[in-house]
C-alpha cells in the first residue's frame, strides 16, 4: 500500500472573497453618509466654558408644577428680575394654559432686552404635548436657544 502524493498547490477561488469585499464596502459608504445626515451640532447650555469666558445673559427657567401648573423664574437679567422673579400659571384641566404663557412669555421678551435662553424643567408628571407647546411659545416670541433639563 503505497501512499499518493497529495499535490501542495490548492487554488483558492476568489471571486466569491471580492465579491463579499464589495458588498462591505458598499455598506460602509452608504452607512458613512447616513451618519454625517444624522448629525446633528449640540452645545451645552450651562456650564461646560470658563467662567471668564461667560457672559451673563438673562435666562428663563420654566418649570412645570403639578396639574399642567408652569412656574417662570427670571435669571441675570440685572433690576427687571426682581420684579418678575418667580411668576406662577395655573394650568387648565391638567394641560399647559396657553393664553396666558403665551402672554407672559411675550411680556418677558418685551421687558427683558437681550433674552434669548429658556431652560424647561419638566417633572414626572409632566405631558410630553405640555412641553412641545412651551417650547412652541418660546420661539414664537423670538427665544431661540432652548433646552430641557433631565429629571
Amino acid at each position: 500500500m503505497a501512499h499518493k502524493e497529495k499535490s501542495l498547490d490548492n487554488e483558492v477561488n476568489l471571486v466569491p472573497f471580492i465579491s463579499l469585499l464589495s458588498v462591505l464596502i458598499c455598506s460602509l459608504l452608504l452607512s458613512a453618509v447616513w451618519i454625517q445626515i444624522g448629525a446633528m451640532e449640540v452645545k451645552q447650555s450651562v456650564g461646560g466654558q470658563a467662567q471668564t469666558d461667560s457672559k451673563k445673559n438673562p435666562v428663563v427657567f420654566a418649570r412645570f408644577l403639578k396639574d399642567g401648573d408652569v412656574e417662570f423664574r427670571l435669571k441675570d437679567a440685572g433690576k427687571i428680575s426682581r420684579k418678575l422673579k418667580i411668576v406662577k400659571l395655573d394650568g387648565i384641566d391638567g394641560k399647559l394654559n396657553i393664553e396666558a404663557t403665551a402672554s407672559h412669555i411675550g411680556e418677558l421678551v418685551k421687558q427683558v432686552p437681550g433674552l434669548n435662553m429658556a431652560l424647561i424643567q419638566p417633572n414626572s408628571d409632566s405631558l410630553y404635548e405640555n412641553i412641545i407647546k412651551l417650547m412652541d411659545q418660546f420661539r414664537e416670541n423670538g427665544v431661540a436657544d432652548l433646552g430641557i433639563s433631565p429629571l
